[in-house]
Order: structure tokens, then sequence, then C-alpha cells
């Protein structure tokens, strides 16, 4: 029985590596080191005899021999899965294991929690342990198999899925704007405190669009942040105004909490992306994932 485990145990190593390309990441995505997933990968081709990857400074490509391979283990994978979890008393049902993914706070808090029970349901073998953050990571090297953007994305390997456009408002209280005016035109923040993304490389330039065309506006104010939760908050706060996605700005709107100003200049959406890496092998659970997000996502 213990050598029929560390055969399954060798399979999953090399299940995980053609995956994810890296044994940093497998061993960050197993909880165990790198040179034991190394060490793995030396045992079972020495056991099969042949070369499973090369290995370069940069990254593991799979050989020919472990393209052949890999549909074989993951559907024996799979099914040993499917018999473990008919022993356990569980339904043998959707896709098992753990998928690491990144995204910004508040975003995932707002759009993509809300929708973990419902895929759990459907797939109960799953494990989702979400990384918050909106850094541009190296995804193999992190253990990440997706993540989730917003904004323009630099130059990269990445294959991105589009999500959708996010529609972004204009926002500040109604106390704020008793006590300081209501802007009427982009020019018009200039004598107004705005809350600024300090995370963005052009912070203090905000753009709209218009019949008149595209206009910028260089915006300054006495508070800046690198997180959007905490802007909402400031805005709420009275401090001044923001630049809000309106899938977070929505409800206070509703509740004349916030009001919505220069509804005639729309501000720049920002694209909603999911990431990963350029594997030939997309795990199931990362496809299971990127597609109820893609079905369920409320509208942006």
């Amino acid at each position: 029985m213990i050598r029929i485990m560390d055969n399954l145990q060798l399979l999953q190593a090399f299940l995980r590596t053609v995956e994810m390309g890296s044994f940093s990441a497998v061993a960050r995505d197993q909880g165990t080191s790198q040179s034991a997933i190394s060490k793995q990968i030396a045992s079972l081709e020495a056991t099969l005899g042949v070369q499973l990857f090369r290995r370069t400074t940069r990254k593991l490509n799979p050989t020919g021999e472990a393209l052949q391979l890999y549909p074989h283990v993951r559907q024996l994978l799979d099914a040993v899965d499917v018999v473990k979890s008919e022993v356990h008393g569980m339904p043998a049902t959707g896709v098992g294991g753990t998928l690491r993914v990144t995204m910004p706070g508040a975003f995932g808090r707002k759009m993509i929690m809300p929708l973990l029970p419902k895929l759990l349901a459907r797939h109960p073998r799953l494990v989702v342990e979400v990384i918050f953050g909106d850094s541009m990571l190296d995804l193999v090297e992190e253990g990440m198999e997706l993540a989730i953007r917003i904004g323009e994305l630099p130059s990269s390997t990445l294959i991105t899925r589009t999500l959708g456009m996010a529609q972004q408002k204009v926002v500040a209280t109604p106390e704020y704007l008793k006590a300081h005016g209501k802007p009427e035109s982009p020019l018009d923040l200039a004598d107004h405190s705005c809350i600024a993304y300090a995370g963005a490389p052009r912070w203090s330039r905000w753009e709209f669009d218009s019949e008149l065309g595209r206009q910028a506006v260089e915006i300054a104010g006495a508070v800046r942040v690198n997180d959007l939760d905490a802007i909402y908050d400031a805005t709420l706060a009275h401090m001044g105004i923001s630049v809000i996605p309106e899938w977070r700005a929505a409800e206070d709107i509703r509740a004349g909490r916030l009001k919505v100003l220069m509804p005639d200049y729309y501000a720049t959406p920002q694209p909603v992306n999911i990431l990963y890496p350029q594997t030939r092998f997309l795990s199931q659970r990362a496809r299971v994932f990127i597609d109820f997000v893609v079905e369920h996502i409320p509208r942006m």
C-alpha cells in the first residue's frame, strides 16, 4: 500500500509540474520543498527510463514522452479521486484539488467570493486558495494558476480571457458637495480634493470621454492610497471626489449616499481579465473556475 501511495505521489508531482512549469511552483502548491519535487520527478524518470523534462535555467519544458504520458496520468488520478470520494461517502462529482488564484482585494470580496459557495457545491472536492493583491506577479514562480487583473496590462506572455469592462463613476457624498460645491466638467476638478489611486502609473491624471472628445485633467488632493476599498471608505467619509467602479458604488448610489457627478463625461472603463501562464495544459480545476466565473459574474 505504501508503495502504491508513493507512486501516486510521483504521478501527482509529474502532473502538476506539466501544468505549472516549475518545481518551485509545484512545491508551493503541495506544501513541500523544491528539492523534494525535483527528486520525485527524477525518481519517476528513473522508473520509466525516459527523460520527462528538459531543464534550463529559466523554465522546464516537457519532453514528447511527458506530453504523451500526461493524459493517461490525468485520467488515472481522476479515477483515484473518484474512488477516494466514494470510500469516504462523498459524491464523486466535479473536479478536485487546490486552485491558487490571485485577484485585487476589493474586486475579489465583492464579485468573486459570493460566487464560491455555488462553485464549491458543484465541485465538493475542489479547494480554492485566494490570494488578494494586484501586483503583476510571476504566476509560475509564485505557484499561482490564475490571476484576475483590472486595467490595461503590460506586455507579457500570459494568456488573457476578458471578463468584461468595468464602468467607472465619478462620485462624492452629498455632504462633501454641500461644503465644496459640485463640479460640472473635468476642468472644475482642479478646485476640488480628489482621492487618487496611488498604485496607478499616472495617478494624478484622470481621463474622460464626452461628445466633445477625450479630456484629461490633472487632479490633486490630500489623500492618495493604493487600495480601492480604502478610497471608497475615504469617499464615504466626505474626504473628496473619487473615480469608483460601478460594481463597487452601485448600492450607495441607489441609496443616495453617493452622488454621480458630471454625467455627460465618462471616465475611461477598465478591462477585467483572467490571466494564466502559457502552458500546454491548463488544469481541469482552472478551466472549471474560469468557465464558472465567466458564466456567473454579475454585470459590471
